[in-house]
């Protein structure tokens, strides 16, 4: 703002984001955030619905104290029932005595059962046979007991049922069965301390009689059935080995030297499948090599060559008559012959290429190198076969005898070989037929004896179940013995019963258990009032509910409308005792309103064109026609032409506030009975008119809905700097929705009160859902300190009340210092010389009236 704030020049009415950067926040911790942007919840997001639960947990304190009483009173009636609890509760008294169980075997695991051997019962075994019927009768047949048999009925019955509610039996430690002693305290409660002494004694000395008689138990009576029961197992154990040796004599089985019962025909039969198999592989080898003779006889024209090929391949070295020692001569002077010879031992070449093959693959590179070397070898062995086979032709034509014919005789002999070959190949075929026909005759023999297996098998299992029974009746009658006489479990006293003592009731319990159960219904009765309640307990649950920032807080103001000594007349005596920002511009209200003035200035400021500011409230009784009043006054007073409108043509409060209820106003210019320059009306300000309702309309949603209302606002914008329009609640009518999407922000005025929390909700979704701008809210008739309900505002404003206290001591303010002076007004200096500098703090007050007021 420059220093001349209270111009009308024609850039009076221009607007831009600097406009406001003179104006700092009256509220550095609500306001100045607020108008910046950087309000906490602005950055987190309106609305979050995570952190209001969050601070509804955290307040649980605050809603016990707020509703102290609910909590206090539930308290002080729970501690004087526990109070009278304790006076109606008779007395009680307790006996006891100690018990020790001891068994004379240890506590063992049996290695082949599994089972526990030996210690003492189990604590609940122990317990049952304290409340069993025999040592109830003997407890009640006691000599302690005789002078309570009567009052107790004469029968055992009476107190069974009396031990069942006051004996109690605790064991020193949890697991006794596992245990060869425990110690255990047997206890007697009730109103009588007499017969809780006989009670205890009585029972101490029935269950020692109990284990004392266990000495003498019946177990000879289990002795004698499991000794008959080994008498009949044992004839029929005899009897049965009796048949089996006799089924073994004319049975057809072979039995070997560890008694197993064989079967001779399957084991013929698996070993002439064995031998069938080896004949087989046999066969299989000869065939192949009479294939391949045959096949070298077949190919192969020199009789001399197929025989020598024929050694080769059988392994064998064949001698011709007169002709070998030649042979040989030729072939170790022959030096071609030799080198042949030496080329074919290239041939295990294949051998290490199918290692290779095997090991790492056919396409490893060794392996395709392997099949390279190979496919070479073999033509050159082919070139080497024949080149011997011509060479050997060669030779033998060469040195060949008279009267021998080589060719003949190997002829004959290649004859001979494949003759001795198809007969060594047919003769494996008969054998091999032979032992299928062994191998079928053995099946079927040892089918017949399949029958005489099965008999072997049942014989032999009836047997091994009669004697593992007899063995296991042997092993229990050795235990059944071994206990009896090593004599069971011993019960004695470690302390005698005492004398019965006092044990309640206990008057601090009582009263502890009846106060805490009255202060958990008084904890809950306050939170269920708090939920009840539904309003709002610091601001911050009012951000998170709206959506929007808190503007101010303004607390109760009624002043009084006052002159000054000498005075003829108050300019602002006909103005509402509420305008506090003309009443009482020191006073707290007034600064408040002023930190609502920046804040929703600096909003606006960031709009373009932003001038219409409607002001409105979730219901009657909020204050916003006060807020409207006093916000419009604050704007003119800081040299802005303001129009104030009363659109709330149902109450209009605006115009009763400053005096204007007989002059034309709003619906007369919706009308066209008048311009709307004469329905906006002069007040005490000099930069603030007022535009009144007018008579009041039958239809007031249709009237504001009319085309001309937007056009009159539209022509309102031209000439005013800012137009506050004053509407009805949100929640009761629907003029407020309508007027909310012709502005250009929306302040909305509210009071903390009971079930406030949902009807602001509902109003900021109202505004939301016609497209409105919420501004802020303000906070209406907060006392700073502690609001109904247990609202508690920031209290900011605090400082305002001292500003028309102190004054500097100056040569204009008079010589004494702290006597109250009628304080200084700031109105610029006119249109002087302006400083480049802007102005730091705006003018609170433009007008020479404003001035005559300023010290009220």
């Amino acid at each position: 703002m420059t220093p001349n704030s209270n111009s009308t020049d024609s850039t009076a009415g221009k607007r831009g984001p600097n406009s406001f950067v003179s104006y700092p926040s009256q509220n550095a911790g609500t306001m100045g955030q607020a108008a910046m942007g950087s309000y906490p919840a602005m950055n987190e997001g309106w609305g979050s619905s995570g952190s209001a639960q969050t601070a509804e947990s955290a307040d649980l304190m605050g809603a016990i104290w707020r509703y102290r009483w609910a909590a206090l009173v539930p308290t002080i009636l729970g501690a004087v029932i526990g109070f009278l609890v304790f006076v109606k509760t008779p007395e009680t008294f307790q006996s006891g005595t100690l018990l020790m169980f001891e068994s004379d075997r240890p506590a063992v695991i049996d290695t082949m059962t599994g089972d526990l051997i030996g210690g003492v019962p189990s604590i609940d075994i122990l317990r049952s046979q304290l409340l069993s019927d025999k040592v109830t009768r003997n407890a009640f047949e006691n000599e302690s007991m005789e002078v309570f048999r009567e009052s107790l009925g004469g029968h055992p019955s009476a107190l069974l049922g009396l031990a069942n509610k006051a004996l109690k039996f605790e064991t020193d430690i949890q697991d006794a069965r596992s245990a060869s002693s425990l110690v255990a305290s047997l206890t007697f409660e009730h109103s009588d301390p007499e017969l809780c002494e006989a009670s205890v004694k009585a029972y101490s000395a029935a269950l020692q009689q109990l284990f004392a008689e266990k000495h003498k138990s019946s177990r000879g009576e289990l002795l004698r059935l499991i000794r008959d029961a080994t008498d009949n197992l044992q004839p029929k154990l005899s009897e049965l080995e009796k048949d089996y040796r006799a089924f073994r004599t004319k049975a057809s089985l072979v039995w070997n030297e560890n008694g197993e019962a064989i079967n001779p025909h399957r084991e013929r039969q698996l070993y002439l499948t064995g031998r069938r198999s080896e004949l087989f592989e046999t066969l299989r080898s000869q065939s192949v090599e009479l294939s391949a003779v045959e096949s070298i006889a077949k190919e192969a024209e020199d009789p001399l060559v197929r025989l020598s090929i024929i050694g080769q391949l059988m392994g064998k070295t064949f001698e011709m008559p007169e002709s070998n020692q030649i042979s040989q001569n030729m072939r170790d002077g022959d030096a071609e012959l030799a080198q042949i010879e030496l080329d074919q031992q290239l041939v295990p070449l294949m051998i290490e290429r199918n290692k290779f093959a095997a090991e790492f693959g056919e396409q490893h590179p060794t392996v395709k190198a392997l099949d390279a070397e190979l496919s070479m070898m073999k033509r050159e062995l082919k070139r080497l076969v024949k080149e011997q086979s011509e060479r050997i032709v060669e030779l033998m034509e060469q040195n060949k005898v008279e009267g021998v014919d080589p060719r003949k005789r190997a002829e004959e002999a290649v004859n001979v070989i494949l003759t001795a070959s198809r007969a060594e190949v047919q003769l494996l075929k008969q054998q091999i037929s032979e032992i299928d026909s062994q191998i079928a005759d053995e099946r079927i023999e040892a089918m017949k004896l399949a029958q005489d297996e099965q008999e072997n098998a049942s014989m032999l299992r009836q047997i091994d179940r009669n004697r593992e029974l007899i063995n296991q009746l042997d092993e229990q009658m050795a235990r059944v013995e071994l206990t009896e006489e090593e004599g069971g479990i011993q019960v004695s006293e470690l302390r005698a019963p005492s004398r019965a003592y006092r044990t309640g009731p206990n008057l601090v319990k009582m009263l502890g258990i009846g106060t805490f159960l009255g202060l958990a219904l008084g904890c809950g009765l306050a939170v269920l009032l708090e939920k009840n309640a539904n309003t709002f307990r610091d601001p911050e649950e009012i951000i998170a509910a709206v959506g929007a920032p808190i503007l101010t807080h303004v607390p109760f103001f009624k002043g009084r409308v006052k002159r000054k000594k000498g005075e003829a007349s108050n300019p602002f005596e006909l103005l509402d005792p509420h305008l506090a920002v003309v009443h009482a511009p020191s006073s707290v209200a007034s600064e408040s309103i002023r930190s609502c003035r920046t804040s929703v200035l600096f909003e606006l400021a960031g709009v373009e064109g932003g001038k219409v500011l409607q002001v409105t409230s979730p219901l009657p009784g909020d204050g916003k026609s006060t807020i409207a009043g006093n916000l419009a006054c604050s704007i003119a007073q800081s040299g802005k032409r303001t129009l104030i409108i009363d659109c709330d043509l149902r109450r209009p409060q605006v115009t009763d506030n400053f005096a204007m209820a007989d002059q034309l106003g709003l619906v007369d210019v919706l009308n066209g009975k008048c311009e709307h320059v004469d329905a906006a009306h002069d007040t005490p300000l000099s930069t603030l008119k007022m535009m009144p309702s007018g008579p009041i309309p039958a239809n007031p949603a249709e009237a504001l809905t009319l085309p001309e209302m937007s056009e009159l606002l539209d022509v309102l914008r031209e000439e005013y700097d800012y137009i506050i329009l004053d509407t009805p609640p949100l929640l009761v009518v629907t003029d407020p929705s309508i007027t909310a999407s012709m502005t250009d922000g929306v302040v909305m005025a509210l009071k903390v009160r009971r079930k406030s929390k949902p009807n602001a909700k509902e109003a900021a979704s109202i505004l939301a859902n016609v497209g409105a701008k919420l501004l802020g809210v303000v906070i209406n008739a907060s006392d700073e300190g502690a609001n109904n309900d247990g609202y508690k505002g920031y209290g900011y404003y605090r400082y305002g009340r001292h500003t028309n206290r102190y004054y500097r001591k100056t040569a204009d303010n008079g010589a004494k210092a702290g006597q109250r002076r009628s304080p200084v007004v700031v109105s610029g200096r006119g249109g002087g010389a302006r400083s480049a500098r802007p102005i730091a703090v705006p003018p609170t007050v433009t007008s020479s009236t404003d001035q005559e007021r300023s010290d009220v």
